[in-house]
């Protein structure tokens, strides 16, 4: 069922200039890239759709959603960060994760989401929601953000039923996009903003470490790019890795999700919790 987005109320009760409701885009983020490269575009803006034909997660993946459900990207000027050169943080994909789950906990209490690093919300062990934080040649900052606010999992493709969840199949009925929104932008923006401040770093990462699926779990990543906690080689990423497995014992201040093994703790910055043979791909998807 779609929706109807009260742009104008919307505009007026978060710091977004520029709104745009679609009922169909191949991908929020494609979309949301076009915008990012005109110099007329007012920001921060935000581009949803109510379906999508060629959505897409990380790594490739395909990303399947109940049509009507909420697909957007966010679209605001790249944080400075530091001496940072270029590239996405670490600390902003679980900011934006955090805020996806801390709004929908705000929003409706009984729906209990967690954050599964480093960019997925679940609820009940099942994905609920998905995000993907790019950055532009433009330096604009895109975070699509794919919530499944309608439909089944019976709905879903046979290879994914097992794996997500919907927040009908929770509450037994849909949420109002319009007061999610009018609590999610907020959340991105002081998520970010307090990940990055020195002086606040500390309490985001305590908010995010108290929604976390994995600590204190054994856990196995594909495709890793990690580093010693003991040690720096040339900076800080030391290794790679095919696969690791050990206790996840939460993120260190960057970011980085750190495993215990027999031998070691290592700070992980890139991976994926997902066996590569078992990432569902599909020509028909529909997500930001």
């Amino acid at each position: 069922m779609r929706q109807h987005v009260n742009s104008e109320h919307l505009q007026r009760v978060t710091s977004l200039k520029t709104i745009e409701c679609h009922t169909e885009l191949p991908s929020t983020m494609d979309r949301a890239r076009a915008l990012a490269t005109d110099p007329a575009t007012q920001l921060p803006a935000l581009v949803l759709a109510s379906h999508q034909r060629k959505g897409r997660g990380r790594r490739g993946a395909g990303w399947w959603q109940p049509s009507g459900s909420l697909a957007m990207t966010f679209i605001a000027k790249l944080p400075t960060a530091g001496n940072v050169t270029g590239g996405i943080l670490p600390l902003w994909s679980l900011a934006c994760g955090l805020a996806v789950a801390e709004s929908l906990q705000q929003l409706h209490p009984d729906l209990k989401p967690l954050v599964r690093w480093p960019n997925d919300i679940e609820i009940k062990g099942r994905k609920l929601a998905g995000l993907l934080v790019e950055a532009t040649t433009t330096q604009k900052l895109l975070i699509g953000i794919g919530i499944n606010t309608d439909g089944s999992k019976d709905d879903a493709p046979l290879a994914l039923r097992d794996r997500l969840i919907t927040i009908p199949d929770v509450l037994g009925a849909s949420i109002s996009h319009n007061d999610l929104l009018e609590i999610l932008i907020p959340h991105i923006e002081k998520n970010i903003s307090d990940a990055m401040s020195p002086s606040k770093r500390q309490s985001f990462l305590d908010r995010y470490k108290a929604y976390c699926s994995l600590t204190d779990t054994f856990i196995k990543i594909f495709d890793v790019v990690c580093r010693g906690t003991n040690k720096k080689v040339d900076g800080e990423i030391v290794r790679q890795e095919t696969t690791l497995m050990g206790f996840c014992k939460g993120i260190d201040e960057a970011g980085y999700l750190l495993i215990e093994t027999p031998h070691e703790t290592l700070a992980v910055f890139a991976g994926s919790l997902t066996d590569p043979s078992s990432i569902w791909k599909s020509d028909v998807s529909t997500m930001s």
